[in-house]
């Protein structure tokens, strides 16, 4: 009898610790165009996930079109939040080169700046950054040199210098934090029709 009492109370331990360790472990999976995209928000405490309306365009030089669709993960009782972006090409196109012989951004950088993400008229400064074991762009705007934006940028079906989706993801958190999201963040991309 005693046994059975302790193996009960050992079992309630034991969920309750599973719960606990579930709660810790927040991975998100958001779904956006084509480009699912995991990441770990355990760190952020309680947060709601917006999804924005898909935008398509049409690309003058090179000519295509592409899509891009955002979701901000708001953080409860903070203006802080981490976005993120896909952006579907109807083409592969050059990612880690120059754009072109007037504009030395690569496409990778290129579309950071034309993201939504990025404040209208500040700069950015860009090194090589290996997010869910790409070669990608990490860009750090420092419009608020207390409070720096982040955004990384990688391709997921990037095959030699060209992707047709480029995932991006920014935060305004702490570095600290910033960096453990982007450590955690995965993503698979779908078969386009």
């Amino acid at each position: 009898m005693k046994i059975l009492k302790i193996l009960k109370l050992l079992a309630v331990f034991c969920l309750i610790g599973m719960t606990f360790v579930t709660a810790l472990a927040k991975d998100e999976t958001i779904t956006l165009g084509s480009a699912s995209i995991s990441l770990d928000l355990g760190s952020i405490g309680s947060y709601a996930v917006e999804k924005g309306d898909v935008v398509s365009m049409d690309h003058k030089k090179p000519r295509f079109q592409y899509e891009i669709a955002p979701a901000s993960i708001k953080i409860d009782g903070t203006s802080d939040q981490v976005m993120l972006e896909v952006h579907q090409m109807s083409a592969s196109e050059p990612l880690d080169s120059p754009i072109s012989g007037k504009d030395q951004a690569t496409g990778m950088e290129h579309c950071i700046e034309r993201s939504d993400m990025m404040p209208v008229g500040e700069d950015m400064l860009t090194e090589a950054y290996t997010i869910d074991g790409h070669q990608g762009v990490l860009a750090t705007i420092n419009s608020d040199p207390e409070n720096p934006l982040y955004i990384a940028a990688w391709s997921p079906d990037q095959k030699d210098d060209a992707g047709t989706v480029l995932c991006l993801v920014g935060s305004d958190l702490p570095w600290e934090t910033t960096k453990m999201i982007f450590d955690s963040v995965s993503s698979t991309v779908s078969s386009v029709p």
